[in-house]
């Protein structure tokens, strides 16, 4: 009951998002560019479907909540496979005249600047807090490395929290994130370095920005979901800890209100996933 009362508002939030977005009219661009943001479209879309079935099957397979923790980091995987398959999919036109123009691209001419820096800054938190983590971590009581919190309370008493999230989590999780990471980086340039689809440049530009605001918004997801889930248990355990230094809890208690905002961004991200901007072909509105 517990989580159904947190996700539900949460799905809301979501859902009026979506709605809103859905509700911007199509944007009326020329034929050739129309096919290639319906092809880019459906990759797209291909991607959340994998990466939904990535994060399921992580779920049911991962031993000690490993699975679950990357299940979020899955699902933007296959996001950004998704995007990158679309963009890698797109060819110069065939039946256009080629010319040579001196142009220079750059992927930050591309990148909405406030989801940017948003994730930007949820990326560093999550970096930040799994070296922490795994830094003051310690073995469980099978010898697993970093799935415990020991912390000598007095000198005939010891304090043990776990599952902890150190290095047995913070290892995988970063290479997932990593991996998504390298992911992004090379959609971005797909999306920069692809050919131009027809004369109008600003109806083009403006379709690589919707293409990069979904790489960033993958990247979002990739990041915030197991900010969320790591930093509600590091901040439980560095605020309730026996004898904790001062610096444990300063640290939890600059963890725990950002939960809340990474949460939102996370929220914000996946509006973007899935509602991508519509297209309208010229030719089509004709009569």
């Amino acid at each position: 009951m517990a989580v159904v009362q947190t996700l539900l508002p949460l799905l809301i939030v979501l859902a009026l998002l979506v709605f809103a977005l859905s509700r911007r009219p199509p944007a009326l661009v020329p034929q050739r560019l129309g096919d290639v943001a319906r092809a880019t479209r459906q990759w797209r879309l291909i991607g959340l479907l994998v990466g939904l079935v990535a994060a399921a099957l992580a779920t049911q397979a991962g031993a000690l909540g490993r699975g679950l923790l990357l299940a979020g980091p899955l699902f933007g995987l296959g996001a950004l496979l998704g995007v990158v398959a679309g963009e890698r999919a797109v060819r110069a036109p065939a039946d256009a005249r080629r010319s040579v123009t001196l142009e220079v691209r750059s992927s930050r001419d591309y990148l909405p600047r406030a989801l940017s820096s948003a994730v930007g800054v949820a990326t560093a938190l999550l970096v930040g807090l799994l070296s922490f983590t795994s830094a003051i971590g310690s073995a469980d009581d099978l010898g697993r490395a970093g799935r415990s919190l020991t912390r000598a309370c007095s000198d005939f008493s010891a304090e043990v929290r776990g599952p902890w999230p150190g290095s047995y989590y913070a290892v995988p999780l970063a290479a997932v994130v990593l991996v998504g990471l390298v992911l992004a980086g090379i959609a971005l340039a797909s999306v920069t370095r692809r050919p131009r689809q027809g004369e109008d440049r600003a109806v083009d530009d403006a379709m690589r920005r919707q293409v990069a605001s979904g790489v960033v918004a993958a990247v979002g997801l990739l990041v915030t979901i197991p900010l969320v889930g790591v930093g509600i248990i590091a901040a439980s355990g560095l605020l309730q800890m026996c004898a904790a230094p001062r610096a444990w809890t300063v640290i939890g208690a600059l963890v725990l209100p950002a939960l809340p905002l990474a949460t939102a961004l996370g929220v914000w991200c996946a509006a973007v996933l899935v509602s991508p901007g519509r297209v309208r072909t010229a030719e089509a509105s004709r009569p």
